[in-house]
């Protein structure tokens, strides 16, 4: 039994297929379907078929997750976390037996759920959403320090977004020799450090990004306005120099990086971002939605690299 958080009351812990009863049972009660938009299972076997075939944990490192009550070992309900591959975004989630609402479960699993995202995944935001008539589940996500967003159409139903920062994740901008303590142990090991300075880091449009975890510089990036003869867009911008420190991978903090990148070439007027990307990078940027043009090419001292872009 794999735990994942504890609280005074509560654990929390990966599903087995033992819970299978407990996924049949709750969700055969409308009042608790009643704003999620989700039908029952037809079986106990179809919930078990659900669990069997649940991947969550393997494929992003969170899932939902059973909530158990300490002293007893209960299966309450559960809450969790899920990431929405094709938005990059992680949402907080709970589900309860009706006969356990109003004693605070939702609360205090879906904080500790949010502490697990933050502090062991290193999330920078968590979402949430609630039907626009669940009230009990936004005093829930308000109680969670949870900040309201908007009103939207969230698969056909209407439903309030609701938002949270990391507190120790900052992306800020820094000066190229800022970037040193990056670019040198992840992008130019065993050189001279003078080898970090990159043609145009100190001219007037370039600007650099410095993501800080816990006040510790842990990943940069620099975007400097240099066009490409490849595109014909007038206002271009070129990433160079993105690294993430090594214990600091796997953490989409690259990700965070080159997205906050887009955000701010954008509002500068820009309609295009281009870099030369190494070979190892390659499929890093495709999952960002850049595309390849031209012929692989060596950089010296580096190695494979090929062109790559998007339009903004």
């Amino acid at each position: 039994m794999q735990i994942i958080a504890s609280t005074q009351r509560l654990y929390l812990r990966e599903f087995s297929v033992d819970d299978a009863i407990h996924f049949y049972e709750m969700n055969s009660d409308q009042d608790v379907l009643k704003y999620t938009g989700d039908k029952p299972f037809s079986s106990k076997n179809e919930a078990e078929q659900f669990l069997l075939n649940y991947k969550e944990y393997e494929k992003h490192n969170m899932g939902r997750w059973a909530v158990c009550d300490k002293k007893t070992d209960m299966f309450l309900g559960w809450c969790g976390l899920k990431f929405h591959p094709k938005e990059n975004k992680v949402e907080v989630g709970y589900r309860f037996y009706k006969k356990y609402w109003n004693n605070g479960y939702a609360t205090e699993s879906c904080q500790a759920a949010i502490h697990y995202g933050f502090k062991h995944l290193k999330l920078k935001t968590i979402y949430a959403h609630a039907h626009v008539d669940n009230y009990a589940s936004h005093k829930v996500l308000e109680k969670c320090n949870m900040n309201y967003i908007k009103t939207f159409n969230y698969t056909g139903m209407p439903a309030n977004l609701y938002k949270i920062e990391n507190p120790d994740i900052i992306i800020k901008q820094i000066t190229a020799l800022q970037t040193y303590p990056v670019r040198h142990p992840v992008l130019r090991t065993g050189r001279p450090i003078e080898d970090c300075k990159l043609t145009f880091d100190d001219h007037e449009d370039t600007f650099h990004l410095g993501l800080y975890y816990k006040n510790k510089l842990s990943g940069v990036v620099s975007l400097m306005k240099l066009n490409n003869e490849k595109f014909e867009e007038q206002y271009q911008y070129r990433l160079r120099g993105m690294g993430v420190l090594e214990q600091f991978q796997g953490y989409r903090f690259g990700r965070l990086l080159v997205e906050t990148a887009e955000i701010m070439v954008k509002q500068k007027g820009s309609k295009l971002l281009w870099f030369d990307a190494r070979l190892i990078a390659v499929g890093f940027y495709k999952r960002l939605g850049f595309t390849i043009i031209g012929d692989q090419f060596e950089v010296p001292k580096v190695g494979p690299h090929y062109v790559m872009y998007k339009r903004l």
